[in-house]
């Protein structure tokens, strides 16, 4: 009766876990107490199931439900639970990443297409994640309401759980080229013919339609980024604001290259390196733009230090001009018999070396009304009549 009654139990907590993974919504999340129970019900799931190809496929399953866990996390702003929920993604991947290394078909052919159907919801996981990205960033940035060191870490999390796949993706590629190997040696097939028979399969089960939209994509990403950051650095370089641009222009140039290298690729059907050149190009723009922001930002604090550490005081009289200037931490002060400002701005320039323009930009005219120097002058003869 005992038994009977755990295997009911088993079957029940089996049932709830298929439902959840069904749902589109994240279930048990990492800051509940029903977490536990939630990941033990998942590593009984795989635990049960005892095909290889089987059980990659379900903790594919089960890494997506941690994604969506890490999304609700982020967005209520929980952190550490969006830690532990990526660090479990990462160790449902490893034992996917073991299993598809331990794929044993008596048919090779039947064998390629299971590694084949993994690699399709693999890929299925990968846009998950950029889209889960994507909307992250989107509702991070109209919040508002994080620090930068959360940001930083937020950045960290999401970027882990691409690294994550990507050790599968590897695990994959090993495991079709060694099959590929077997494929050659039953049927005594060429290279290009077994080739040829992968790619049929890839198209039949929906890989290809997936690498070429993804590789697409991201070759139109880096051409965007690309123009605009060629249109950034061109506003910039009209402004003064870059001295010397050969370290963002080769990056471009570089950039350039590979977004051609993917075009002809993708051109050829060969997806994977599309993506792969178009990838570098993005990474080549971003290093860029880094520059290009660092480089600015230099320009705007020496320009401000610069205002901050020149004033020219500029006041006029009736008849005459008083002029007050200081320069880092030279001062001068001088009187002018004209109120011209035309001729006050060229004879600060030619006393201190400013340009005119410069010294337009720093002076700060204050005119003094008649009335009101009279009204000094008078109560400062009222004031010494007292002294005496």
């Amino acid at each position: 009766m005992k038994r009977i009654g755990l295997i009911g139990i088993l079957m029940i907590l089996l049932a709830l876990s298929t439902v959840n993974a069904q749902q589109a919504d994240a279930g048990v999340t990492p800051d509940s107490f029903l977490w536990g129970l939630d990941k033990a019900i998942d590593q009984l799931n795989l635990l049960l199931t005892f095909d290889k190809s089987e059980k990659s496929k379900k903790g594919i399953e089960i890494a997506r439900e941690r994604l969506l866990e890490v999304k609700a996390m982020v967005e209520e702003n929980k952190l550490e639970a969006a830690e532990k929920a990526k660090e479990e993604h990462g160790r449902t991947l490893v034992k996917v990443k073991k299993n598809v290394k331990e794929i044993e078909k008596d048919n090779s052919i039947d064998e390629i297409k299971e590694v084949i159907e993994i690699e399709k919801e693999l890929e299925e996981h990968n846009e998950e994640i950029e889209q889960t990205f994507d909307e992250l960033k989107v509702k991070i940035e109209i919040k508002g309401e994080i620090t930068q060191q959360q940001k930083d870490l937020i950045d960290s999390v999401l970027n882990s759980l691409k690294g994550q796949t990507g050790e599968v993706e590897i695990e994959i590629k090993n495991k079709k080229d060694k099959t590929k190997i077997e494929i050659k040696q039953k049927t005594g097939k060429s290279e290009k013919e077994v080739e040829e028979e992968i790619e049929d399969i890839e198209k039949e089960k929906g890989l290809t339609d997936i690498k070429g939209g993804k590789a697409a994509e991201e070759i139109e990403d880096a051409k965007e980024d690309l123009t605009e950051l060629q249109e950034e650095l061109a506003e910039h370089k009209s402004e003064g604001h870059v001295a010397n641009e050969t370290p963002i222009t080769t990056l471009i140039d570089n950039a350039k290259t590979k977004i051609s290298k993917a075009e002809e690729a993708f051109k050829a059907n060969d997806f994977g390196e599309a993506f792969g050149q178009a990838n570098a190009a993005e990474q080549l723009i971003k290093n860029a733009e880094k520059i290009l922001e660092k480089t600015v930002e230099k320009f705007e604090e020496e320009e401000e230090h610069e205002e901050e550490e020149r004033e020219i005081e500029v006041k006029i009289f009736d008849k005459l001009t008083q002029v007050k200037i200081e320069i880092d931490d030279a001062k001068l002060k001088f009187t002018l018999q004209t109120t011209n400002k035309d001729v006050i701005i060229q004879e600060i320039s030619a006393r201190t070396g400013l340009s005119v323009d410069e010294v337009t930009k720093l002076a700060e005219f204050e005119e003094e009304e008649l009335e009101e120097i009279k009204e000094k002058n008078k109560e400062k003869k009222s004031k010494d009549k007292d002294d005496e």
